[in-house]
């Protein structure tokens, strides 16, 4: 079973949302602002309090945002039962056609510019210089970093789950702890001094082409199987 299967099929919702989370850490946009926070963790590598405490506030950065959207749509459909069940109905059958979008969307991503994504960057620079505090904007904003990949596991998987799921309201914090576990597993390492980190960091810059590549021929798979499984 693919993954997204997986995830989705657990009988435990937080686990779930966590899985989801990590599938979005490694999309094109996710992975870029969380290598830009791995950059500014790494500025004072000696500070070992400064590596993980930085990156611990990036992810509760990253849990604020997710969390308040999340609970604004969730909130929303819970009040109004039409809407609930009208997104999890149009979650369940736009997954597929979504998925192969995405997935043709991320062999080509390298065409097209996410103005967006550049915009949250430039403001994300703002606060290259506020120290440790500064890992929780960081995290906040660039988790507003949406594109294909990432909005579609939180809109089109994740809110839909928490929909039917007692205690939705919290899945989208452990969504956003799956999202932002690379940089508060690099900010520990870094924080005991483990040797090669910055060799992994680049290795996963170089390669992330190829992720990127066989995270699309991913989708596109698990979206015709959807697709399949829907018309039958």
């Amino acid at each position: 079973m693919d993954l997204l299967g997986f995830a989705t099929s657990l009988n435990i919702p937080v686990i779930s949302a966590f899985l989801i989370g990590l599938m979005a850490a490694i999309g094109p946009c996710t992975m870029t602002t969380n290598i830009a926070a791995i950059a500014y963790i790494s500025r004072r590598v000696a500070d070992r309090r400064y590596a993980v405490t930085t990156g611990a506030l990036y992810t509760l950065g990253r849990m604020l945002t997710y969390s308040v959207i999340g609970m604004l749509i969730i909130l929303a459909g819970l009040k109004t039962p039409g809407i609930s069940t009208f997104v999890q109905d149009i979650g369940e059958k736009a997954l597929g056609p979504f998925l192969i979008f995405v997935g043709a969307v991320l062999l080509f991503v390298d065409r097209f510019s996410f103005g967006g994504g550049n915009r949250l960057s430039q403001m994300g620079g703002k606060v290259t210089d506020w120290g440790i505090i500064g890992g929780f904007p960081l995290g906040a904003i660039f988790a507003l970093a949406f594109c294909p990949v990432s909005a579609t596991l939180f809109f089109m998987v994740l809110i839909p789950l928490a929909l039917k799921s007692t205690g939705g309201i919290t899945l989208p914090a452990f969504f956003a702890i799956g999202t932002g576990l690379p940089v508060l597993l690099f900010g520990t390492l870094l924080s005991f001094g483990v040797a090669g980190v910055t060799g992994w960091l680049n290795t996963i810059t170089r390669v992330e082409k190829y992720i990127r590549i066989a995270m699309a021929i991913v989708f596109i798979a698990v979206g015709i199987y959807y697709v399949v499984q829907w018309l039958s």
